[in-house]
Protein backbone atom coordinates (compact mmCIF):
# COMPACT_ATOMS: atom_id res chain seq x y z
CA UNK A 1 0.00 0.00 0.00
CA UNK A 2 1.92 2.91 -1.40
CA UNK A 3 -0.29 5.49 1.27
CA UNK A 4 0.56 5.66 5.10
CA UNK A 5 -2.92 5.35 7.16
CA UNK A 6 -2.40 6.33 11.10
CA UNK A 7 -5.12 4.75 13.19
CA UNK A 8 -7.50 6.90 15.00
CA UNK A 9 -11.15 8.85 14.34
CA UNK A 10 -11.74 10.83 11.14
CA UNK A 11 -13.62 13.08 8.97
CA UNK A 12 -13.93 11.99 5.68
CA UNK A 13 -14.07 13.89 2.07
CA UNK A 14 -14.53 11.50 -0.16
CA UNK A 15 -16.40 8.74 -1.19
CA UNK A 16 -13.49 5.48 -0.61
CA UNK A 17 -13.09 3.86 -4.37
CA UNK A 18 -14.77 0.71 -4.74
CA UNK A 19 -16.72 1.31 -1.48
CA UNK A 20 -18.79 4.37 -2.69
CA UNK A 21 -21.78 2.75 -1.16
CA UNK A 22 -20.90 2.87 2.48
CA UNK A 23 -18.27 5.46 3.07
CA UNK A 24 -18.65 8.70 1.59
CA UNK A 25 -18.03 12.35 2.29
CA UNK A 26 -19.04 13.48 5.81
CA UNK A 27 -18.59 11.00 8.14
CA UNK A 28 -17.24 9.79 10.96
CA UNK A 29 -14.84 6.86 10.85
CA UNK A 30 -12.27 4.75 12.49
CA UNK A 31 -9.05 3.77 11.36
CA UNK A 32 -7.54 0.65 12.73
CA UNK A 33 -3.81 -0.45 11.60
CA UNK A 34 -3.41 -3.12 13.86
CA UNK A 35 -3.38 -6.98 13.65
CA UNK A 36 -6.51 -8.22 11.24
CA UNK A 37 -7.14 -5.49 10.60
CA UNK A 38 -3.78 -4.62 8.92
CA UNK A 39 -2.71 -2.53 6.89
CA UNK A 40 -5.50 -0.58 7.32
CA UNK A 41 -9.26 -0.83 7.47
CA UNK A 42 -11.99 1.83 8.15
CA UNK A 43 -14.94 0.84 10.49
CA UNK A 44 -17.88 2.67 10.52
CA UNK A 45 -20.16 4.43 13.50
CA UNK A 46 -22.02 1.31 14.84
CA UNK A 47 -23.89 2.72 17.95
CA UNK A 48 -23.52 5.36 20.54
CA UNK A 49 -23.36 4.44 24.45
CA UNK A 50 -22.81 7.47 26.88
CA UNK A 51 -21.71 9.93 24.41
CA UNK A 52 -19.14 7.58 22.85
CA UNK A 53 -19.31 5.59 19.71
CA UNK A 54 -19.03 2.19 19.09
CA UNK A 55 -17.54 0.80 15.48
CA UNK A 56 -18.73 -2.23 13.37
CA UNK A 57 -16.45 -5.04 12.92
CA UNK A 58 -15.09 -6.56 11.28
CA UNK A 59 -14.53 -2.97 8.91
CA UNK A 60 -13.74 -2.83 5.54
CA UNK A 61 -10.01 -3.01 4.26
CA UNK A 62 -8.76 -0.33 2.18
CA UNK A 63 -8.08 -0.92 -0.92
CA UNK A 64 -4.52 -0.66 -2.52
CA UNK A 65 -5.83 1.47 -5.41
CA UNK A 66 -7.64 3.91 -3.24
CA UNK A 67 -4.00 5.95 -3.83
CA UNK A 68 -4.87 9.24 -2.10
CA UNK A 69 -7.75 8.84 0.00
CA UNK A 70 -5.93 8.85 3.51
CA UNK A 71 -4.88 12.51 2.30
CA UNK A 72 -8.20 13.16 2.20
CA UNK A 73 -9.55 12.10 5.52
CA UNK A 74 -9.10 15.12 8.39
CA UNK A 75 -7.94 13.57 11.96
CA UNK A 76 -10.09 14.65 14.48
CA UNK A 77 -9.53 14.99 18.34
CA UNK A 78 -10.26 11.68 20.26
CA UNK A 79 -13.54 11.30 22.11
CA UNK A 80 -13.24 11.33 25.64
CA UNK A 81 -13.01 14.44 28.59
CA UNK A 82 -11.65 17.50 28.25
CA UNK A 83 -11.51 21.35 29.64
CA UNK A 84 -12.76 24.67 28.50
CA UNK A 85 -9.78 26.74 27.96
CA UNK A 86 -12.36 29.69 27.84
CA UNK A 87 -15.39 30.74 28.62
CA UNK A 88 -17.98 29.34 25.88
CA UNK A 89 -21.18 30.94 24.97
CA UNK A 90 -24.03 29.20 22.74
CA UNK A 91 -27.40 29.97 21.68
CA UNK A 92 -29.66 32.15 23.99
CA UNK A 93 -27.92 32.96 26.51
CA UNK A 94 -26.20 29.68 27.28
CA UNK A 95 -22.74 29.76 28.83
CA UNK A 96 -20.73 27.36 30.46
CA UNK A 97 -17.82 28.98 32.31
CA UNK A 98 -13.72 28.66 31.69
CA UNK A 99 -11.95 25.60 33.03
CA UNK A 100 -15.40 23.33 33.41
CA UNK A 101 -15.08 19.62 32.24
CA UNK A 102 -16.59 18.65 29.19
CA UNK A 103 -16.44 15.60 27.29
CA UNK A 104 -16.37 15.77 23.31
CA UNK A 105 -18.29 13.40 20.52
CA UNK A 106 -19.31 13.16 17.49
CA UNK A 107 -22.56 13.06 15.38
CA UNK A 108 -22.43 10.40 12.67
CA UNK A 109 -21.30 13.04 10.01
CA UNK A 110 -18.18 13.83 12.32
CA UNK A 111 -19.76 17.41 13.63
CA UNK A 112 -17.98 17.54 17.14
CA UNK A 113 -20.76 17.81 20.37
CA UNK A 114 -19.62 19.22 23.58
CA UNK A 115 -21.41 17.63 26.72
CA UNK A 116 -20.89 19.64 30.08
CA UNK A 117 -20.30 17.73 33.37
CA UNK A 118 -22.80 18.08 35.79
CA UNK A 119 -23.08 17.21 39.77
CA UNK A 120 -26.67 16.10 40.43
CA UNK A 121 -28.81 17.67 43.16
CA UNK A 122 -29.78 15.81 45.05
CA UNK A 123 -25.98 14.60 45.11
CA UNK A 124 -26.82 10.40 45.83
CA UNK A 125 -23.31 9.54 45.00
CA UNK A 126 -19.55 11.01 44.11
CA UNK A 127 -20.02 11.19 40.44
CA UNK A 128 -20.25 13.70 37.54
CA UNK A 129 -22.69 13.07 34.97
CA UNK A 130 -23.21 14.19 31.00
CA UNK A 131 -26.47 14.70 29.10
CA UNK A 132 -27.05 12.81 26.17
CA UNK A 133 -27.88 16.22 24.83
CA UNK A 134 -24.92 18.38 23.95
CA UNK A 135 -24.13 21.45 21.94
CA UNK A 136 -22.67 21.38 18.58
CA UNK A 137 -18.86 22.93 17.75
CA UNK A 138 -17.44 23.73 15.05
CA UNK A 139 -14.25 21.70 14.23
CA UNK A 140 -12.74 24.96 13.30
CA UNK A 141 -11.69 26.70 16.35
CA UNK A 142 -12.10 23.45 18.28
CA UNK A 143 -7.96 22.88 19.66
CA UNK A 144 -7.59 26.51 20.64
CA UNK A 145 -11.67 25.84 22.77
CA UNK A 146 -10.23 22.93 24.63
CA UNK A 147 -7.79 20.63 26.28
CA UNK A 148 -7.64 17.30 27.00
CA UNK A 149 -8.17 15.66 30.63
CA UNK A 150 -6.61 12.44 31.95
CA UNK A 151 -8.69 9.60 33.79
CA UNK A 152 -7.84 6.54 35.49
CA UNK A 153 -10.10 3.55 33.62
CA UNK A 154 -11.08 0.73 35.69
CA UNK A 155 -10.47 -2.84 34.04
CA UNK A 156 -13.25 -4.54 32.45
CA UNK A 157 -14.74 -6.47 35.40
CA UNK A 158 -15.40 -9.97 33.93
CA UNK A 159 -17.90 -11.90 34.58
CA UNK A 160 -17.96 -15.75 36.37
Amino acid sequence: MAQSFQPGIYKTTKFLPGHEAQVQPDMLVLIRTDGEFAPASVLLPNNNKYNQWFFAMPGIKIPATSFGWADSLIKLPHEGFYRLKKEFTFGEGGRWVENAIVQLGYTRAAEPILFIATRRSPLTSNTLWFSDKGVKVDLEGLDEMIEPLSWYQEPEKKVH
